[in-house]
């Protein structure tokens, strides 16, 4: 009797000590996988224009987090075919309510149709703010016959909000 006693009282609090672990494991697969997003679309008189989206990463579960945003903007000619890619990134550090604060702006960029370059590029960082410059040009027969400047920010507020 006592023997069977201790293999159910084994077997209850194996049970119960696995559970919390696979939700642990499980939620905290779950909450970088999200992305909140925001567009817009600026178009330009020769038919080309930019698509601008904001993406940042969810909300916390505590006072004190790291927050990523990210400010994607893609260029298509007056044909709809996407040109380029040019990418800020900040990188935040909030305490709930009282202060963000901008620790890293880096940029990425990809060019998808021939002629076009990435020729001048600079990123910082302000308070809560990271900025970021770049300058795309597409040249035919050496010839530039397109330039395109872009002059980003993204900022982050004290409850986290990335804009």
């Amino acid at each position: 009797m006592k023997k069977i006693l201790a293999i159910i009282l084994t077997s209850l609090i194996l049970t119960f000590t696995a559970i919390p672990a696979v939700y642990a494991e499980n939620t905290a697969n779950t909450t970088t996988a999200t992305y909140e997003t925001n567009s817009t679309i600026e178009y330009f008189e020769d038919g080309s224009y930019m698509v601008t989206t904001i993406k940042q990463s969810p909300a916390a579960r505590s006072t004190t987090y790291t927050k990523v945003g990210e400010k994607i903007v893609d260029y298509y000619d007056s044909d709809n075919n996407l040109q380029w890619t040019y990418k800020l990134i900040g990188t935040f550090n909030v305490v709930e309510g009282i202060s963000a604060v901008c620790t890293e702006s880096t940029y990425s960029s990809e060019i998808y149709k021939s002629g076009w370059s990435l020729t001048a590029h600079n990123n910082y960082t302000s308070n809560n703010i990271a900025y970021g410059t770049a300058t795309y040009k597409k040249k035919v027969l050496f010839i530039t016959t397109h330039t395109q400047d872009i002059n980003g920010s993204i900022g982050c507020d004290i409850y986290g909000n990335v804009n």
